[in-house]
């Protein structure tokens, strides 16, 4: 399983597309959503993200944040199954769950599906935050401003 782009994401970022600042590569409007949900701890479900993977794994200018990606939601997960840290059996079991080394993404089928369900979450959480634009600056502020909130 790879990234999977949530479904509303291609229409809502379809403004953004027409002009001539805009993302460089699908991964980043991934990113944004996916950032949006874990920072909010809010999963979509899986309909709501496109069934055909967009790409298999990190594109290369995001290779060295994986890491990052892993470690963040490992974190929005014991949060959100009220996993305390000082429980070392508990966060070990999880990380076994969502880690897989040998996977291009280093997350197991597991840990790929939450990644895009947070990914789908925090595209509801923009869709309904943030009116649709075609100014990437515009944008980008207001989804500043929207992460600041928390």
């Amino acid at each position: 399983m790879g990234f999977k782009l949530p479904r509303e994401a291609r229409e809502y970022y379809k403004l953004i597309d027409q002009k001539e600042k805009r993302f460089k590569m699908m991964f980043d409007k991934y990113y944004m959503c996916l950032i949006m949900g874990l920072d909010n701890k809010k999963l979509g479900r899986q309909e709501e993200y496109e069934n055909a993977d967009f790409i298999e794994g990190y594109p290369q200018p995001y290779q060295d944040k994986s890491h990052l990606i892993i470690g963040l939601l490992i974190n929005a997960e014991m949060e959100r199954q009220g996993i305390d840290a000082e429980d070392r059996a508990s966060v070990e079991s999880l990380i076994l769950q969502l880690i897989e080394t040998d996977s291009s993404t280093k997350l197991s089928e597991k840990g790929m599906e939450l990644l895009n369900r947070y990914a789908a979450g925090g595209m509801n959480i923009i869709r309904d935050s943030i009116p649709k634009t075609g100014d990437l600056e515009v944008f980008l502020v207001s989804y500043h401003r929207l992460l600041n909130s928390n």
